[in-house]
């Protein structure tokens, strides 16, 4: 989701409140983008306590990412770079309408943007998966996405069409930007498709493109529909396995499997894992005690719209620095 987060380091950039607000949208609305070519596959559900990380040192980007929680399963995640700082988990309930299932976020993304001090959030929309029993699996983004801009009140509402009986959404977006607190008064209108693109449409002859998504690689379809960022996550690159923790998920015996194409030992790898993920939660409840993670809290989050968020406690790259994370419960072997 955060292929596209140049956009938030070019909108710390920007001194005008709604280009920063414009951008902003533009990555809000990009890290949707990747759902479209994986609808039909069901992602890895990582274990409890499993970790990511992903440093770029050429940009300052670093990203950390925990499983927080199993029942209800909820990873949290945190990422900065020198033009902004990100946090977000994965809170939601879902909704079955028989051949489809509905996807409802129950927490914000938050964004602060250092050069001016903007915090932004928004909630994600709901997701709506079709052809759940037969046919082609798709996926439709439904209803209304506010972002809105904590320290100057402007706001951005991203309106979702939605897929009629007989007719394709062709996954359109419109978004109306609005200046200050309670303003009613559309500065400035976006359009385009979360799938593809967004443009501002500067006057009705001229529109300016502000996001374009990049092409899948042409052998996309045998490789789960990656796209070449997230083509490279899983790599272990033997300069920097030593700054990993045992937790991360490079180091997950049945996803390196699947991807060196061992599926019979992958089938079997996840089996063991999942087995000795109970049995830790048999040791616990028979223990009375609670999964604790290491690197997230959950607490009070008054713009969330169950009123709970989870967020980054620190610690994680003051350890990493100094090789020394915590002992923790060995993830890969039963």
């Amino acid at each position: 989701e955060l292929a596209y987060n140049p956009l938030l380091q070019k909108a710390d950039a920007l001194d005008d409140s709604l280009d920063r607000l414009m951008y902003v949208a533009a990555f809000a609305i990009s890290s949707l983008s990747i759902k479209k070519h994986r609808a039909e596959r069901k992602p890895f559900n990582p274990l409890l306590g499993e970790t990511y990380e992903l440093v770029e040192s050429q940009s300052g980007f670093r990203f950390v990412a925990e499983k927080v929680s199993h029942h209800p399963a909820v990873m949290a995640c945190y990422a900065d770079a020198p033009g902004f700082r990100l946090w977000q988990d994965s809170s939601g309930k879902s909704k079955f309408w028989g051949k489809s299932i509905e996807l409802i976020q129950t927490s914000n993304v938050h964004i602060e943007l250092p050069a001016h001090g903007d915090h932004f959030t928004y909630c994600k929309p709901s997701a709506l998966i079709r052809g759940l029993l037969s046919g082609d699996r798709t996926v439709d983004f439904t209803g209304e996405m506010v972002i809105v801009n904590r320290t100057t009140g402007d706001r951005c509402a991203v309106v979702f069409k939605e897929a009629g009986m007989f007719s394709a959404s062709n996954d359109a977006v419109e978004c109306r930007l609005f200046r200050g607190r309670d303003s009613r008064t559309v500065e400035r209108v976006l359009r385009g498709s979360w799938s593809g693109q967004l443009s501002y449409e500067q006057s009705p002859t001229r529109a300016e493109p502000i996001w374009t998504a990049v092409a899948l690689p042409p052998d996309a379809a045998s490789f789960y529909n990656f796209g070449y960022f997230t083509m490279r996550l899983n790599e272990l690159v033997p300069a920097t396995q030593d700054d990993l923790p045992s937790t991360d998920t490079r180091f997950r015996p049945d996803q390196r499997a699947y991807e060196e194409g061992r599926i019979d030992d992958a089938e079997r790898l996840k089996t063991e894992l999942e087995e000795a993920q109970r049995a830790r939660k048999r040791d616990r409840d028979a223990a009375g005690t609670e999964w604790a993670p290491l690197w997230f809290v959950e607490a009070d989050d008054p713009d969330s719209p169950d009123g709970r968020a989870w967020s980054y406690k620190g610690g994680y790259w003051d350890a990493r620095a100094h090789h020394a994370f915590p002992q923790t419960v060995d993830l890969w072997h039963s």
